[in-house]
């Protein structure tokens, strides 16, 4: 453990990253990044985001930068040029370093010292960034390499283990904690708009959606006052479908206005550098985006790292789901394994298939397969995908109860939190009407005539209206959400005859096929008592009663099966899904 303090930074105490090791910054800005960047070797820093690079590069004259339009005789131009080499590159963007040095003569796994920087962001972004983990397989293979991070997610890549990582862990010896209000709220905008009354500086906001960022700057009639810093596909996005210009794929100074929102391409590893101190405001929003789900330990540590000259307040904003279903590390990994034990025995059969059309058969399966997003490209298994899927389970959880946020705040080693809440006012306009109908099948009427006049696509706070009547009465919304006005108008209101009709629709819903679909695996054989409790269970979590008896059969509902014996047990093979 090495400890700083106050106003010291890493290279204060040490001159240069050891390798083989996981420097486990617990306090964001301490200088681990510079501090490769002075030391005297050939280095390759890969980063997860392009704003970081463009922002080094502007500070290092001999740093060069590689990303997206970088070229390859770009490289080769500067390896020739310079003696003493600082490369930083995106990850997807590293195989061109790899290249050039290849043609250059350079042996890339002896020459450079290889620095992955915020290497949680390996975990956290592998689901939609296949091509984040690609220079892992290359990284055992230098002999000088180290992992950086603020924040890191334990890996479970057995080569950690077998090339005898160890962790460093920077920590402080005086007090860093970063005071927050974490203020929980059943509506977004409502929340948003308190805020806005009380703070009129400079705002940085941050929530992972630009369709949420538009929404709420509409919302609130603030878009000539806005700035939004986001990826390029983002960028278009706000250009051609909203007509949005203020979006930049860079962030400059001279462009900030008074409301600035930044998407998970500036939430880490990028210094944020401002002559004053803005108010910083995170949104987390379960219901209608989740992306915006930010990870305390590391996502929300990293937001309020960004800021080098530091911040008049921070505010994390959210709501919580209870539709989320808890799961355990456990369950998850289980859940990969019979992925695993299902796309193996459908390999077996691939590869002992006696005619081309089976063959055929097979490897479209296994092109489709679940598992497959576990595998690289050269089919060996690719460990920060499974410990990705552990991490978002993990994070999804907590945002199931204000219960596990505030536990979970109270227990970051970063934040000094303050709790407040933006609750239900009975009070709100929109819901006066409803509240004078004298009788429960008027209310009920009015409701169902006011969701109604909603206009399709809803937009976000549609859905937060829908959520404040929910709080009224919850038993009309869902049918209203499930069966629709005509039909319940059809069933005349009869609560009885709409519970009924719920029930058959929602058998076949899609929360219940997901769930279906992520135990029972094609190619994979159930005996009926296992069928029986699997979906006893699945009933149960998402509270529907099916109006008879669940048996072994009831799985035809959702694949086509064939009658097989499990052991010394009647049962089901799954063939094909139907729904």
């Amino acid at each position: 453990m090495i400890t700083l303090k106050e106003g010291q930074y890493l290279s204060d105490v040490m001159n240069e990253i050891p390798s083989n090791c996981i420097l486990s910054k617990r306090i964001p800005g301490c200088g681990a990044t510079t501090l490769e960047l002075d030391t005297n070797r050939s280095s390759i820093i890969v980063v997860p985001n392009v704003p970081v690079i463009v922002s080094k590069c502007n500070k290092y004259d001999n740093l060069l930068g590689v990303y997206e339009g970088v070229n390859q005789s770009q490289i080769i131009e500067y390896l020739r040029e310079n003696r003493i080499r600082k490369i930083m590159t995106t990850p997807e963007s590293f195989s061109k370093v790899k290249s050039a040095c290849e043609k250059c003569n350079i042996n890339i796994y002896s020459d450079f010292f290889l620095l992955m920087d915020e290497c949680h962001q390996l975990i956290k972004d592998v689901d939609y960034r296949i091509d984040i983990v690609m220079p892992m397989n290359d990284f055992f293979r230098f002999s000088r390499k180290a992992l950086v991070s603020a924040t890191p997610i334990g890996f479970s890549d057995p080569r950690f283990e077998e090339n005898h990582f160890e962790i460093i862990e920077i920590t402080a010896d005086y007090n860093y904690r970063q005071d927050i209000t974490v203020t929980r709220t059943y509506n977004i905008a409502k929340a948003v708009g308190q805020y806005l009354e009380n703070h009129n500086g400079t705002i940085c906001f941050f929530i992972n959606s630009v369709v949420e960022i538009y929404s709420l700057m509409k919302h609130f009639d603030i878009m000539e006052d806005s700035a939004v810093y986001c990826a390029p596909k983002s960028r278009s996005k706000l250009k051609n479908e909203y007509g949005f210009t203020n979006a930049y794929t860079e962030w400059s100074s001279d462009t900030m206005k008074k409301y600035n929102f930044f998407t998970g391409r500036f939430f880490t590893a990028f210094d944020l550098e401002l002559d004053y101190k803005p108010d910083l405001v995170m949104i987390t929003d379960p219901y209608n985006a989740e992306y915006t789900m930010l990870d305390v330990d590391t996502d929300c540590i990293q937001i309020c790292g960004r800021f080098r000259n530091g911040i008049n307040s921070a505010t994390h904003i959210y709501r919580v789901n209870p539709e989320i279903i808890v799961r355990t590390k456990e369950e998850v990994l289980v859940d990969i394994s019979n992925r695993e034990y299902a796309y193996n025995l459908i390999q077996t059969f691939y590869n002992s298939a006696d005619y081309i059309e089976y063959r055929k058969a097979f490897g479209e399966i296994l092109e489709i397969a679940q598992y497959r997003k576990y595998l690289y490209p050269d089919f060996t298994k690719n460990w920060f995908a499974v410990d990705n899927d552990i991490n978002e389970v993990l994070v999804q959880n907590q945002y199931q109860s204000n219960i596990s946020i505030t536990k979970w705040y109270n227990g970051c080693h970063f934040f000094n939190p303050t709790f407040t809440k933006c609750e239900y006012n009975e009070n709100d306009e929109k819901l006066k009407i409803i509240k004078k109908c004298r009788s429960v099948k008027e209310k009920r009427r009015k409701m169902v005539q006011l969701l109604s006049e909603i206009e399709e696509p809803q937009s976000e706070y549609a859905l937060d209206f829908m959520n404040d009547m929910r709080k009224i009465d919850p038993f009309i919304v869902d049918a209203y959400e499930v069966l629709g006005k005509e039909r319940i108008e059809e069933l005349k209101y009869n609560q009885k005859k709409m519970n009924e009709e719920m029930i058959l629709v929602q058998r076949k819903g899609n929360k219940v096929v997901r769930l279906i679909k992520n135990y029972f695996q094609i190619g994979c054989r159930y005996s009926n008592e296992a069928i029986v409790e699997e979906l006893t269970r699945i009933f149960n979590l998402l509270h529907i009663h099916p109006e008879k008896a669940i048996t072994p059969k009831m799985i035809n509902d959702y694949f086509q099966a064939v009658n097989c014996w499990v052991g010394k047990k009647k049962g089901y093979q799954l063939v094909s899904a139907l729904v």
